[in-house]
């Protein structure tokens, strides 16, 4: 009888365990105020000078999983390098939680890392060496955040702000509810909008501040305290129909091909990105109104699709191709 016990106990633990198993994913949606991100588009700050973000670049480290009731999951190994036009679509791995109800992060590189030999890193990684640079030196570190963009009269002042410093790694939390997409997927989604990065910073000057106690430290205070928020419904990821863009994309699951037909003939996506869960490109498209995507060569998985007009990431969607 006691032997019978245990082994139903047994079952029983290995069933919740294997049930408990979630893909978590992080993702960022770039903003400039309420609309999409784009390099070269002109944004106000809260001191009322009107500016142009040509380069943001920045790191996502220490990353921990808030979930089931306070628990917390630390991603030690985790670096995810992010470009401002891009936004972020990230596998963060496969754990046993049920409910994620945030994620501490902090903006940058921490120490030992931050001080150790990029060329050490496997070609490829994001702490590797970078084009542009990331990468201060093997005193100073990583870049934390580089922030460079035109403000004045006709957008004639330059301003360049790389923040860095194992003193100015600052952490935040952001309680951001996981949202079930699938079986197995849970997505933490935010927001960032960009504009917050140069709160209370003069642009308009032409600044050059590259360091640890400037505007670089203004910038990754910004974005400590102000640049990042739990993310709107509309910058959510669904399944089948993205209505903000009033699209069909079916099936879902896809084996062989993937029809997107917009039911708006003035709609102001022109162009799809499809990425696989490991953020690689695996197909980029051209969108008309009605469009046939070919996907009998891609491997079984889920993906997400991205849509884009010119460079600004106007939604993601998910997709299992089986």
């Amino acid at each position: 009888m006691l032997r019978s016990l245990l082994l139903s106990f047994t079952l029983l633990f290995v069933i919740t365990t294997t049930r408990a198993q979630q893909n978590v994913f992080l993702t960022v949606t770039h903003k400039l105020g309420n609309a999409p991100f784009a390099f070269n588009q002109v944004a106000q700050n809260n001191l009322m000078q009107n500016f142009k973000i040509t380069r943001m670049d920045y790191y996502i480290s220490g990353i921990t999983i808030l979930h089931d009731g306070g628990q917390e999951l630390l991603l030690s190994n985790k670096y995810i390098l992010v470009h401002g036009n891009v936004n972020v679509v990230e596998n963060l791995g496969t754990f046993n939680v049920t409910a994620v109800e945030g994620v501490r992060f902090s903006i940058g590189v921490g120490a030992p890392i931050n001080n150790a030999d990029p060329s050490l890193q496997p070609i490829g990684s994001p702490l590797y060496y970078q084009t542009p640079p990331m990468h201060w030196g093997w005193v100073s570190g990583y870049i934390f955040s580089a922030l460079e963009g035109q403000a004045g009269t006709n957008y004639t002042a330059n301003f360049q702000m790389h923040g860095l410093g194992n003193a100015n790694y600052f952490e935040q939390t952001q309680m951001a509810t996981g949202v079930s997409s699938g079986v197995n997927d849970i997505f933490i989604n935010l927001d960032a909008d960009c504009i917050q990065a140069v709160k209370n910073i003069n642009v308009s000057s032409g600044l050059i501040h590259h360091g640890v106690n400037q505007t670089d430290l203004t910038v990754l205070q910004n974005m400590r305290d102000f640049v990042f928020s739990p993310s709107s419904p509309s910058t959510g990821l669904s399944n089948n129909v993205a209505e903000d863009l009033n699209v069909s994309i079916y099936p879902n699951p896809a084996s062989e091909k993937l029809n997107i037909n917009f039911n708006d003939n003035n709609t102001s996506a022109d162009r799809l990105v499809i990425v696989d869960l490991l953020g690689n490109i695996v197909l980029e498209n051209r969108l008309n109104i009605r469009n046939e995507i070919n996907i009998a060569d891609f491997a079984k998985g889920v993906y997400i699709l991205q849509f884009y007009n010119r460079n600004s990431n106007l939604t993601n969607r998910r997709i299992t191709i089986q």
